[in-house]
């Protein structure tokens, strides 16, 4: 018979909740331990995601500080290595919208982009080496682009922005816009050539067309020119596209030979918008052999308002359809001002695509709009039998890409053109909107293989004014001095007189 414990039963318990204690505190240390463990693996998780994907937010005003499709394309398909010198004093009031753009370059631009931040008056010794390794120099704010073969081109601080020539203020930041441009030069091998061919189309309406386009041009290294085809016997060899601004005149038989052998031998770049109202057969025909036939009509609507003869309109609402220059620009709309002509997509074509030709609509009209063959007569209305329409989609503008015979994913290249059936695109009054404008230059990019510029082009952020007029200021004064305190002591003395009562 085992003896008896002599410990008394109150050592023994207390010996017990010790053990208890110790083991509650072991297990609690473990569990602080496995805390600190885990939010080390998280910490070091976060630092290595942040450091390998990283994300920035604009949060500035007029996203100053966020670059469009075209420069992100544009920095991805960097070749060889582009130094950018930013060259500012920190008092200059563009130097944290520069900076903060510059930044946003070299974080896109990976290793083939490497940004160099300056101060003119601390940093003399560096100053003096781009000096004298690329004759810069240094005589102001600016920014500085080098090439990978040393090409530079240097961008005052004030070509960067628009100022108010009243109060000196910036009114807008187009620095995207320039730098974008200044890499393209340093990069390309050479500047584009676009050629804006006269046609017999009133002069001053060409000059506004090219005012309009020479901008947009410059804006990513090409340059616009005027081209007469009469007595030429070639295309000038530096021409990348030939752009037909509405021409009112048709082509001779060797101007089309000559344009034919720019297109298909050359694969050089054709953007056309076609004059409805202009006989050009021999133009047409270069068109229709290739799959997107101008149609006798025009694209109109009939308006009817309760009280109100029924009047046409000719201004075409269209949406921009997949698939060409339309990458990003899918589902947007724009109206096509003046009149317009329907163009007719062989899309699917099979002799087409056997011989490696391939149409493709880029604009489509509303369900209310059709292409009208009798648009002379005073009155008109919608025939199946004559007229091009419902339940048939409506297109106004196409793209075609022609390989080489056997080549069918395009590895030797391509001839491309756009063609619009409306003169009016780029407005001759100088009131082109946006979206035309942007279509414009993405199909001149696109027909010029230049699919990096095909995106949504760099936008101009300004300064956006809120005019308050003396008599609104005068009563939103009233309001936050009066009214809101006053209503807030009334209802603070309703609450008291309630708790009182």
């Amino acid at each position: 018979m085992p003896s008896p414990d002599p410990t008394p039963k109150s050592q023994r318990m207390a010996s017990w909740s010790g053990a208890r204690r110790r083991l509650e505190r072991g297990r609690t240390v473990l569990l602080v331990a496995a805390q600190v463990v885990l939010i080390g693996i998280v910490f070091l998780q976060l630092n290595y995601l942040s450091c390998r994907r990283h994300t920035a937010w604009d949060l500035s005003q007029n996203r100053r500080f966020s670059v469009s499709e075209t420069t992100r394309q544009v920095l991805e398909g960097l070749g060889s290595e582009v130094r950018l010198v930013m060259a500012f004093l920190a008092s200059s009031d563009l130097h944290s919208e520069v900076k903060g753009l510059v930044s946003e370059y070299d974080r896109l631009g990976g290793d083939a982009l490497v940004a160099e931040y300056l101060d003119p008056s601390r940093s003399r010794a560096r100053l003096g080496e781009l000096r004298d390794r690329y004759g810069i120099e240094f005589s102001g704010d600016q920014l500085v682009v080098i090439g990978g073969d040393d090409r530079v081109r240097t961008i005052p601080a004030e070509e960067l922005v628009n100022r108010d020539l009243a109060t000196g203020g910036a009114v807008e930041f187009k620095g995207e816009e320039v730098i974008t441009a200044a890499i393209l030069e340093v990069t390309e091998q050479r500047q584009r050539k676009i050629y804006l061919l006269t046609g017999d189309r009133r002069a001053e309406e060409l000059v506004r067309i090219a005012e309009q386009l020479q901008p947009l041009a410059n804006a990513q290294n090409a340059r616009l020119e005027g081209l007469v085809l009469e007595g030429r016997d070639a295309i000038p060899e530096d021409a990348d596209v030939l752009f037909f601004a509405g021409n009112t005149d048709d082509l001779t038989e060797r101007e089309l030979a000559l344009v034919r052998d720019f297109w298909e031998t050359r694969r050089g770049g054709l953007v056309l918008f076609l004059d409805p109202s202009v006989a050009t057969p021999k133009l047409h025909s270069l068109l229709r052999e290739h799959g997107v036939a101008p149609r006798p009509d025009r694209v109109l609507s009939v308006v009817s308002i309760p009280g109100v003869a029924a009047r046409k309109t000719y201004d075409v609402p269209v949406s921009l359809m997949p698939g060409g220059p339309n990458r990003d620009r899918a589902a947007l709309s724009l109206t096509l001002p003046g009149q317009t002509q329907s163009i007719e997509v062989l899309e699917g074509d099979d002799v087409l695509l056997s011989e490696n030709i391939r149409p493709t609509p880029l604009m489509v009209t509303s369900s209310a709009f059709w292409g009208e063959t009798g648009f002379q007569e005073e009155e008109v209305s919608y025939n199946p039998a004559l007229d091009y329409g419902q339940p048939n989609p409506v297109f106004t503008a196409a793209a075609v890409e022609k390989g080489a015979p056997g080549d069918p994913t395009l590895r030797e290249g391509s001839s491309r053109l756009v063609v619009v059936g409306n003169a009016n695109l780029i407005s001759p009054d100088g009131q082109t909107s946006q979206v035309a404008a942007d279509f414009t230059m993405a199909a001149i990019n696109w027909v010029m293989n230049r699919e990096a510029l095909v995106g949504v082009p760099p936008r101009r952020p300004t300064v956006f004014t809120l005019g308050v007029a003396p008599d609104q200021l005068a009563l939103l004064q009233s309001l936050l001095i009066l009214v809101l305190p006053g209503l807030a002591c009334i209802a603070g003395a309703l609450v008291w007189l309630r708790r009182r009562a």
